[in-house]
C-alpha cells in the first residue's frame, strides 16, 4: 500500500515538475511587466511547490519503509538489514541508485525554493525554467513508468516479486517476504559515508545554478549583468562540492587499507572534474565583473561545469565503469536515459552559446601580461587543462570499448605525470595573482612585491632540503642508475632524456614545494594587509592560503610517507629491494620495526561482532598507544580490512592488519614445517615460541678446487664429488628446556652442478634443519625446517605507514573552505547593497 502511495507521489512530482518548467518558460517568453508573465510565473511557483511537497512525501515514505524493514520492496531488501545501526539504516536511503537519485531530487527542491525566495526577480523566470527542466530529467530516472517495452526510470518502490519475476520463490509464493535484507555495502558502513553523499548531492544540485544563470544570460541577450547574482551561488556550489570530495577522500583514508586518500578512481575523478571547472568558472566571473573581460570564458565554463556533473552521473550510474571502479553503481537500464540527458543539456547549453557567439561582447583590448586579469585567466586555462587530462583518463574505458571488449582504466602514473606540471603552473599563479593589482603593473612594482615571498619561499625550500629527507627520498638517484659517463656517451638529446626520466618527477616535486611556499607567503602577505584594512575582502586570500597549505600537505604526506621497514634492519646498499611494506607479528610477540616497538596482544570484537585486533605501539619518541584495526569476513566470504589511524600534529600512524585466516593459510595439512630466511646476524622464533634460531654466518668447508677454505675440518659426511660445501652456523634454543645447541646444516654444489643438502637432525627435539639456498653477496640464507611450524598459530600481517604532516592537508582544506564562506558573504552583501 505504502509503495503504491510512493509511486503515485513520484508520478505527481514528475507531472508537476514538467508543468513548472513549462509555466516558467512561457513566463520568460512574455513581457516582463505583463499580466500573462506574472500569471505564468505564479503557476510555475505553485507547480514547483506541489512537486516539492510530493518529493518530500515520497522521501518520507521510503524512509519509513527502510526504518521498518519492509523487505517486500526490492530497494529496502537490497540495501538494508536488521542488524544495521540506526544512522546506517537512515543513510540506506541514498546507498542505492534509485534512492540516491531521489535524494538528489530532494536537494534540488531546496535549491529551487532558495532561488524562488532570493534570486533577483528579473532572473527568476529564466533561471527557474532551466532548473525545472533539469529536475524533470532527474525525476524521469525514478518515476518508474512503463509503456509496453519502453521503461522510464527505475522506481525505488518496486517489489521483489516485480523485480525478480523469474525467481522460483516468487512464482510459487508471490507474497513471500524475506526475514532479513542483504544489508548495506560493508565499505559504506562508515560515519563519513553517512554525511559525504548528502554534501555531494547538495554540491551537484547547486552546480545547476551557475549553469541556469549562464543559459538565462544567453537567452535574454544580457551577457554581463548575470555574473553579479550568479557569483555567490557559484562560490557556494564549489565550496560544498569541495567539502564533499574531501569527505570522500578522508573516508577512503580511514576505511580502505591502501594507505591513501586519493587513488584516481574513475568515479572519484568524475566529481573532481566539475569542481575544478567550477573553480575556473568563478575566477573568470571575477575577471568579468571587475574589468569586463572573460565573458565568453565565464559563460562556457559555467555551462561546462554542469555538463560535466551530468557526465559524471553517466559514468557512475550507467554501469559502464563497473569493471574498473569500486564506487560504480550497477546498470539499472538508465544508460539511454542518461545519454539523452547529457545530449539535451549539452545541446541547450553549448548550442545556445555557439548560436549567440557572434553577439557576445569582446573587450576593447586584451589584458596586459602584468595584470591580475591575465594571471587569473591563465590560471583558469591551466585548471581546465588539468580537468581535461583527468576526464580523458577517466573516460579511457569508454574510448577503449571501440578497440577492445574489456578495456581497462589508465594507471595512476598517467594522472601523476600529467597533472604535476599543470599543478606547478596554477599554484604559482595562485600566489602571483593576489600580489598583482587590477589592470596593470610595471616591472619595478612587480620586483618589489615579489621580493619577500620569493625570498621566504627560497629559504624554506632550502631548509627542507637540508633538514628533511626530501632530497634523499625524491631527488637522489637510486642505486644502479645510469652514471654520468653513460649519459655523456649517449649523446646530448638522449642524455637529457635519461636525466629527465631519472630526475624529472623529483625536480617537479621540488619546484612544487617552492611554488607552494611562494603561494603561502604571497597570499599570507596579502591577507595580513587586507585584514588590517577591510576583512570583508579577505575571502580570496584566505582561500589561496588554504590551497598553499593543502599543496604542502600533499607533498609531505605523499612524498615522505613510508612503510615501516622489515624487522630490525635497513637494506644494505647492494640489496635490490625496498623495505617490505608488511611484516608479521605473532600474538604476544614484540617486533622492533624502524624504531617502533609493535606488539600484537590479541583480538576482541566490536559492538557489531567484527574482529578487532589489538596492536600496542611505542614510537621512537617513547609515546605508547594502542591501535585497533578491524578485519572481518563479510558477505560473499570477502574479507574487509579497516585501518586505524593515530593522528599527531607532525604525522599520522596508519596501521592495518590482515589476519592469518585472510591470507589463505588458515589451515595446513601434513607435518609441521616450512621455510624461512635469515641474514647474517639475524634471529627469529619458530612455532608458538618453541624455538629461537640465530644465524651467525657461513663457513666454507670445501672450495671449488676441492680444497678446504677454513680452519674447520671437513666433516666426513661431505661427499667427495662435491665441488663446494658451505655450512651455516646456527644456534638453536629450546624455550621449554632453555637449552641451546649449535647446528651446521650444509649446502652442497656437486661436480655436475646439481644442489644437495646435508640436514641436521635433533632427535630428542623432533627437529630437522636443512640449508637450502645461499646468497654470499648479501649474507642471506634460506632454511627448511621440519618438526615445528615456521609461523605460530595466531599471527597477523601488519601494514604500517607514517604520514608526515598529513594534518596540513586537512587544515588547508578547512582554511580554503573558510575563504569560500567569507567570499560568499561578501558577494551576498554586494547584491543586497545594490538592491
Amino acid at each position: 500500500m505504502l509503495g503504491t502511495i510512493g509511486e503515485v507521489l513520484l508520478l505527481v512530482a514528475f507531472i508537476a515538475c514538467g508543468g513548472s518548467a513549462i509555466a516558467f518558460f512561457w513566463s520568460a517568453q512574455s513581457d516582463d511587466a505583463s499580466a500573462q508573465a506574472r500569471s505564468w510565473k505564479r503557476a510555475g511557483r505553485w507547480a514547483w511547490g506541489v512537486m516539492s511537497a510530493a518529493v518530500v512525501s515520497t522521501s518520507v515514505v521510503l524512509w519509513y519503509l527502510i526504518l521498518n524493514h519492509q523487505y517486500q520492496y526490492a530497494y529496502v531488501y537490497q540495501n538494508s538489514s536488521n542488524d544495521l545501526p540506526g544512522h546506517y539504516l537512515f543513510s540506506t536511503f541514498w546507498a542505492g541508485q534509485e534512492g540516491s537519485f531521489l535524494f538528489w531530487i530532494l536537494m534540488m527542491c531546496g535549491v529551487g525554493a532558495a532561488l524562488i525566495a532570493y534570486v533577483q526577480r528579473d532572473y527568476e523566470r529564466h533561471v527557474m525554467a532551466v532548473v525545472a527542466f533539469c529536475q524533470f530529467f532527474l525525476l524521469s530516472m525514478v518515476v518508474g513508468l512503463q509503456f509496453g517495452p519502453l521503461e522510464i526510470g527505475a522506481s525505488p518502490f518496486m517489489t521483489l516479486a516485480e523485480k525478480f519475476t523469474d525467481a522460483p520463490i516468487f512464482q510459487q509464493n508471490p507474497n513471500f517476504v524475506p526475514a532479513d535484507g542483504q544489508g548495506l555495502n560493508d565499505l559504506l558502513q562508515n560515519p563519513w559515508m553517512t554525511i559525504h553523499p548528502p554534501f555531494l548531492f547538495i554540491g551537484f544540485s547547486s552546480m545547476v545554478v551557475p549553469f541556469a544563470f549562464a543559459i538565462a544570460a544567453l537567452w535574454r541577450k544580457k551577457y554581463t549583468q548575470w555574473v553579479r547574482p550568479a557569483l555567490p551561488w557559484t562560490l557556494f556550489a564549489v565550496a560544498i562540492l569541495g567539502v564533499a570530495i574531501t569527505m570522500g577522500g578522508y573516508w577512503a583514508y580511514v576505511t580502505l587499507s591502501f594507505g591513501g586518500y586519493w587513488a584516481w578512481d574513475p568515479v572519484e575523478n568524475s566529481s573532481l572534474v566539475p569542481w575544478i571547472v567550477g573553480v575556473a568558472a568563478f575566477h573568470t566571473m571575477l575577471v568579468q565583473k571587475k574589468s569586463g573581460t572573460g565573458q565568453k570564458a565565464s559563460l562556457l565554463l559555467s555551462i561546462a561545469a554542469y555538463v560535466l556533473v551530468i557526465y559524471s552521473t553517466f559514468l557512475t550510474r550507467s554501469g559502464i565503469l563497473g569493471d574498473v571502479s569500486v564506487h560504480s553503481f550497477v546498470d539499472l537500464g538508465l544508460y539511454n536515459q542518461l545519454l539523452i540527458w547529457i545530449a539535451m543539456i549539452g545541446t541547450v547549453g553549448i548550442g545556445l552559446f555557439v548560436y549567440r557567439y557572434r553577439e557576445l561582447p569582446t573587450p576593447d583590448k586584451e589584458p596586459r601580461i602584468l595584470s591580475r586579469e591575465f594571471m587569473i585567466l591563465s590560471g583558469a586555462v591551466l585548471l581546465c587543462t588539468t580537468a581535461a587530462v583527468i576526464i580523458l583518463g577517466t573516460s579511457a574505458p569508454i574510448f577503449g570499448r571501440i578497440f577492445r571488449d574489456n578495456p581497462s582504466a589508465v594507471p595512476t602514473e598517467f594522472y601523476n605525470e600529467w597533472t604535476l606540471p599543470l599543478a606547478l603552473g596554477f599554484v604559482f599563479l595562485a600566489g602571483l595573482g593576489q600580489l598583482f593589482w587590477w589592470n596593470k603593473m610595471d616591472v619595478e612594482s612587480l620586483n618589489r612585491v615579489l621580493l619577500k615571498p620569493v625570498a621566504f619561499a627560497t629559504t624554506c625550500t632550502i631548509a627542507i632540503l637540508i633538514f628533511t629527507p626530501f632530497a634523499e627520498q625524491t631527488v637522489l638517484l637510486p642505486a644502479g642508475s645510469v652514471g654520468p659517463s653513460q649519459t655523456a656517451s649517449a649523446g646530448l638529446f638522449s642524455g637529457l632524456s635519461q636525466f629527465w626520466a631519472m630526475y624529472g618527477q623529483a625536480l617537479q616535486m621540488l619546484m612544487l614545494l617552492f611554488v607552494g611556499f611562494f603561494a603561502l607567503f604571497g597570499n599570507g602577505m596579502v591577507l595580513w594587509r587586507v585584514l588590517r584594512g577591510n576583512p570583508r575582502m579577505a575571502g580570496g586570500a584566505i582561500a589561496h592560503v588554504g590551497l598553499a597549505i593543502t599543496i604542502l600537505g600533499i607533498i609531505a604526506s605523499s612524498g615522505f610517507d613510508r612503510a615501516l621497514p622489515r624487522l630490525g634492519t635497513t637494506p644494505s646498499a647492494n640489496e635490490d629491494q625496498m623495505p617490505r611494506e608488511n611484516f608479521v607479528v605473532a600474538k604476544g610477540q614484540t617486533r622492533l620495526v624502524n624504531g617502533y616497538r609493535v606488539t600484537y596482544t590479541g583480538k576482541s570484537t566490536t559492538e557489531r561482532g567484527r574482529g578487532q585486533y589489538i596492536i600496542d605501539v611505542t614510537d621512537p619518541k617513547g609515546r605508547s598507544y594502542t591501535m585497533k584495526p578491524v578485519a572481518y569476513q563479510g558477505s560473499g566470504d570477502q574479507w574487509f580490512m579497516h585501518p586505524d589511524v593515530k593522528a599527531f600534529l607532525e604525522k599520522d600512524i596508519f596501521l592495518s592488519v590482515t589476519p592469518k585466516e585472510a591470507t589463505g593459510m588458515g589451515s595446513k595439512e601434513g607435518k609441521p614445517g616450512g621455510e624461512f630466511q635469515l641474514s647474517r646476524g639475524d634471529s627469529t622464533t619458530l612455532g608458538d615460541r618453541q624455538f629461537a634460531v640465530a644465524f651467525d654466518g657461513f663457513t666454507v668447508l670445501k672450495g671449488p678446487q676441492g680444497m678446504a677454505e677454513s680452519d674447520v675440518s671437513i666433516p666426513e659426511r661431505v661427499p667427495d664429488d662435491a665441488q663446494m660445501a658451505v655450512g651455516a652456523n646456527l644456534r638453536v634454543t629450546n624455550f621449554e628446556t632453555q637449552e641451546t645447541r649449535s647446528l651446521m646444516p650444509i649446502y652442497l654444489v656437486m661436480n655436475d652442478n646439481s644442489q644437495q643438502y646435508i640436514e641436521n637432525r635433533v632427535g630428542d627435539w623432533d627437529l630437522r634443519m636443512a640449508f637450502t639456498e645461499m646468497n654470499a653477496n648479501n649474507g642471506k640464507a634460506t632454511f627448511a625446517v621440519e618438526g615445528v611450524d615456521v609461523m605460530p598459530e595466531n599471527w597477523v600481517v601488519v601494514q604500517a605507514y607514517t604520514k608526515p604532516l598529513i594534518s596540513l592537508l586537512w587544515i588547508g582544506i578547512i582554511v580554503m573552505t573558510v575563504g569560500f564562506v567569507v567570499a560568499i558573504g561578501r558577494r551576498v552583501q554586494d547584491i543586497r547593497f545594490r538592491r
